[in-house]
C-alpha cells in the first residue's frame, strides 16, 4: 500500500497566528493531487447520520450528515469497511507519528486519542460560530470539492469573535486543501451556509486531537 501523506508535510506549513493559531496548507502540500482525487473518486456514500442541531439558544447549531471513523473512546480504528486509500489515510492519521508532528506544529502537549469522522454538507447545511470544547487540542479538515467557488458557501471562516459579521479569513473548501486549528478559548470559527448555486455536496474529513 503507498503512503498517503506526504514525509514532512508539517515542516512546509505557514502558521498565522491572528487571531489565535491556524493555517490552511495547500492543495499539493499534504498529499499528490492524484492521491487527493482518489480519495475522492473513493469517498465513502453509506452508513452516514443526518445530524441537525439548529435548536435556537444553542451555544452551538449545525446540520450535516456524519460517519465517525474513529471514536476517541475507542482503543483502536476499525478502518476494514473503507476503500483501501482510505484505509491507509485512516491508519497513518492514526499513528503516533502524526500526533507528534501536529504537536510540535502548533507548539501543543501530543493528543492522547483522536476522534475522526467524515461530514458531508449538503444545500443549506451550516456550522454556526463557536469554538471547540476545552478537552480538544486541535481540528484538523481536509477538503475534497474540486473547482469549489466562495460564493457556494461551505467555507470556514476565520473568526475574531463570536460576530461572524467580518471574517479575519475564508478557506474555500477545495481538494487537496486542509484546515489546522489550535483550540483555545477565542478560536473562534464557523462553516458558512452552503448554497442552492452549489452542484453537490461540500464533503471533507475531520479529525480532533483530544487532551
Amino acid at each position: 500500500m503507498m503512503t498517503v501523506l506526504r514525509s514532512g508535510w508539517t515542516r512546509r506549513c505557514e502558521l498565522q497566528h491572528e487571531p489565535y493559531t491556524w493555517l490552511e496548507t495547500r492543495p499539493d502540500q499534504i498529499y499528490a493531487e492524484t492521491t487527493a482525487r482518489q480519495l475522492l473518486i473513493d469517498f465513502p456514500v453509506d452508513s452516514f447520520t443526518r445530524t441537525d442541531a439548529s435548536t435556537e439558544g444553542r451555544a452551538k447549531s449545525y446540520r450535516n450528515y456524519t460517519r465517525t471513523l474513529l471514536a476517541s473512546t475507542e482503543p483502536r480504528q476499525q478502518p476494514e469497511h473503507l476503500p483501501p486509500l482510505w484505509q491507509q489515510l485512516v491508519t497513518e492519521l492514526s499513528t503516533m507519528d502524526y500526533r507528534r508532528d501536529v504537536a510540535a506544529l502548533l507548539g501543543q502537549p501530543v493528543a492522547s486519542t483522536l476522534e475522526i469522522r467524515l461530514v458531508r454538507h449538503g444545500n443549506g447545511d451550516w456550522l454556526s460560530p463557536h469554538t471547540d470544547r476545552e478537552d480538544k487540542l486541535f481540528s484538523h479538515v481536509f477538503y475534497f470539492n474540486p473547482g469549489w467557488r466562495e460564493e457556494w458557501g461551505g467555507c470556514l471562516e476565520i473568526l475574531a469573535s463570536a460576530d461572524p459579521v467580518v471574517p479575519v479569513a475564508r478557506v474555500v473548501p477545495r481538494l487537496g486543501v486542509t484546515s489546522l486549528l489550535a483550540r483555545c478559548e477565542k478560536s473562534w470559527h464557523q462553516v458558512t451556509k452552503v448554497t442552492e448555486a452549489a452542484p453537490g455536496e461540500r464533503v471533507s474529513l475531520l479529525v480532533h486531537g483530544m487532551r
